[in-house]
């Protein structure tokens, strides 16, 4: 995202606030309890940083905690000892501050006198600036796009980590985490001295000596490919058009993905080092690409910009994917709309349709930024803000913070596995987002499993997990690898592979486990309490009927809910009342009706979204 390094919070002075030393040393006390809570979080892989009923601000504002209930900062959090001591004397777990890697470009120009050194190079070797800050200068510098692999930039960049772990913040955020690699597919780069450097290096490893001699690179320790492809005559303009078939091409894009990895992996140990302890990382990730991807395994959650369509002005299904990819992933999203969504939110003010926003993250299992302050962006405006109203969303919020019983320790259930294969997304193929939407729809319990590779080291699919499922559904132009294509193969022996493809996939599957009599369109999420003594099941319900034109929401009446004991935690008749939950309104309890092998629901009436908390004795 693409935060302008100036446009920090506004800092409420110390006198004003009350922070006393009495409150200072509290606070630097609970920055200790913290921390040695976060380490044991860090090396427990069943443990969150961040929990379901958590309350992220994306930018600081003490003056909203209370309102908000929040309990972290996760993106652009104050950078000093005293802020970080009042927000834990508040109530905020969890400081993160942020560190821009493409955003900076006016700190960077104050760093030294030599900062073009260090700007990324296009094919053509010119210069550029990063696209969405184009309306911003500094000292009538534009907004430059420094390159991650240059050893000033770098320098510059491990300044701002001493910064950051000094001022006593519990997490640190990267923005644009993958710098100069996002520019290899979009703006013809880099070909900077670093990243020419670093390519030679790359190849040594990678390149055999047949292949070497097949391109006709006689000394890699002077090659330049940059220089290598212009005495093949291509020009910028053909570079910008045939890029992905030129020679190396595919090894200059991984070495620019392994490079930033690698980067930020070592950002991470640096700032543990200097912490003296575990520093949780989060990254603005979209998980929606391989390159999107591969720093999962060293984040801890991912803080980030989700597309949610509010133009279309309906509920939306693309942060749907990111959510359930993430468990996947076993990684949380803190989540925030696109600058393009939020600038038409506050041009045509639609509070309700964030609403649905915040009710769909938490339903499915993470976390939508509170809306107090986020970044807007046109082409026509460039960068500018939302401040939503307090009212609409803070009860929200509340309510969240209320539920905390029936929101952490719940995890999504599903006898249904949609494979994700990083290796066929690589090569374009394999795309599961139409799949999930699908399912979603049709409101199928189901879970994503994720195959990784080079790229996403570390996530294997087996044998064992693929048996747990009844039927795990794949897209019809996956491409995996033999031994995965061996698994598979064994599936659809064992009558459990669906491949999907355009046609009515839904019938494949057989009878829904869950069932809905409803007079319109609503999501159904069944999650499982995974800890204490007796099983209990929160089934999230949120209305999909929003009117884009009023901007409200057209309340469900008379439902009927009808789970199978399949996915269910205990016997069907083993449960006998359910206790619902709505943002504004009293819990009140309703009769369930236990039959053989389901049990039924009647839920009187939902608004925007209730929770049927069903708990076993």
């Amino acid at each position: 995202m693409s935060l302008y390094p100036s446009a920090v919070a506004r800092i409420v002075p110390l006198g004003r606030s009350g922070l006393t030393t009495l409150g200072i040393l509290l606070g630097l006390l609970y920055m200790m309890m913290t921390h040695v809570a976060v380490a044991r979080a860090e090396n427990n892989p069943n443990s969150r940083v961040i929990r379901h009923s958590d309350v992220v601000f994306m930018y600081d504002n003490p003056d909203l905690y209370e309102a908000y209930g929040c309990t972290v900062l996760g993106w652009a959090g104050a950078r000093s000892p005293e802020r970080i001591a009042l927000a834990h004397q508040r109530g905020v777990r969890l400081f993160a501050v942020s560190v821009g890697f493409r955003t900076e470009f006016a700190r960077m120009i104050d760093f030294t006198p030599d900062f073009l050194q260090a700007a990324c190079r296009n094919y053509a070797g010119d210069t550029f600036i990063v696209p969405w800050l184009w309306d911003h200068k500094h000292k009538g510098q534009p907004a430059w796009w420094f390159c991650t692999n240059h050893p000033l930039y770098r320098q510059y960049l491990m300044k701002r980590l001493e910064e950051t772990v000094a001022s006593g913040a519990d997490a640190l955020h990267i923005d644009d985490y993958t710098g100069t690699a996002s520019a290899v597919t979009w703006l013809d780069a880099c070909f900077c001295s670093a990243c020419m450097a670093g390519f030679r290096t790359y190849l040594k490893t990678k390149l055999s000596a047949e292949r070497q001699k097949e391109l006709g690179i006689t000394d890699l320790d002077t090659f330049d490919y940059r220089q290598f492809l212009m005495n093949r005559g291509i020009t910028p303009e053909r570079y910008r058009k045939e890029r992905p078939g030129l020679p190396l091409a595919t090894e200059f894009l991984d070495f620019q993905v392994q490079a930033a990895t690698d980067f930020v992996a070592e950002y991470r140990r640096k700032g543990e080092e200097l912490k003296g302890g575990p520093l949780p990382l989060a990254v603005n990730s979209g998980l929606t690409s391989p390159l999107s991807l591969a720093i999962t395994p060293h984040v801890s959650y991912f803080c980030c910009e989700v597309h949610h369509a509010a133009e279309s002005r309906k509920v939306p299904f693309h942060p749907i994917y990111v959510y359930k990819l993430a468990d996947g992933l076993n990684r949380p999203v803190t989540s925030t709309a696109s600058g393009g969504d939020w600038a038409y939110i506050m041009e045509n003010n639609l509070p309700g349709l964030v609403r649905t926003w915040v009710a769909l993250s938490y339903a499915f299992g993470h976390n939508l930024m509170a809306p107090h302050r986020q970044w807007c962006y046109t082409q026509k405006k460039g960068t500018h803000w939302y401040s939503g109203p307090t009212e609409e969303y803070a009860p929200l919020y509340r309510f969240v913070r209320e539920h905390a019983s029936i929101l952490d320790d719940f995890e999504a259930v599903g006898r249904i596995a949609v494979l994700y294969d990083n290796h066929s997304r690589r090569l374009g193929k394999g795309d599961i987002e139409r799949i999930t939407m699908s399912l979603a729809d049709a409101n199928w319990p189901f879970k994503v499993l994720v195959q990784g590779n080079d790229w996403l080291p570390g996530y294997r699919v087996d044998p064992t997990t693929l048996g747990q499922f009844d039927k795990v559904i794949v897209p019809e132009d996956l491409q995996p690898l033999p031994e995965i294509q061996a698994m598979l193969d064994q599936a659809r022996s064992q009558g459990k592979l669906v491949t999907w493809s355009a046609g009515d996939n839904l019938a494949l599957l057989g009878k829904n486990p869950v069932q809905v009599s409803s007079p319109g369109a609503v999501f159904i999420v069944p999650r499982v309490k995974t800890t204490g003594e007796h099983p209990v099941m929160a089934i999230h319900l949120v209305n999909r009927q929003y009117d884009g034109e009023k901007d409200k929401m057209i309340p469900l009446t008379n439902l009927t809910l009808t789970i199978d004991e399949t996915v269910l935690p205990g016997r069907a008749d083993g449960c006998r009342s359910a206790k619902l939950h709505s943002p504004g309104k009293e819990d009140m309890t309703v009769v369930v009706k236990p039959e053989a092998k389901h049990l039924t629901v009647t839920i009187p009436e939902i608004d925007l979204w209730t929770i049927v908390e069903l708990e076993w004795r």
